[in-house]
């Protein structure tokens, strides 16, 4: 649930992110890549503890663990698409 409840709050502070293509300068593109490698790193966490619960034989956990990093892969996925569209 801990996991969940981050990435709602993840989701929206990245909500609300005013996006114009010809004004991001370019620290606020490398603090938008740091965010995105967040993303990615919270992302392998979940899915190692997913598999530290799976193996441990918690079904119900290594689930939850599972969904969170899905669900961060997700959001990485899209973010990078946003920073491909303004950065590169």
């Amino acid at each position: 649930m801990k996991n969940i409840l981050m990435i709602l709050a993840l989701a929206s502070i990245s909500a609300c992110t005013y996006a114009d293509a010809d004004e991001w300068p370019d620290k606020e593109c490398n603090d938008y890549s740091a965010y995105i490698g967040f993303l990615v790193a919270a992302s392998g966490a979940s899915m190692e503890e997913a598999s530290e619960a799976s193996e441990a034989g918690d079904k119900a956990m290594a689930d939850e663990k599972f969904m969170a990093s899905h669900m961060l892969a997700e959001q990485a996925a899209n973010h990078t698409k946003v920073f491909n569209t303004f950065c590169d």
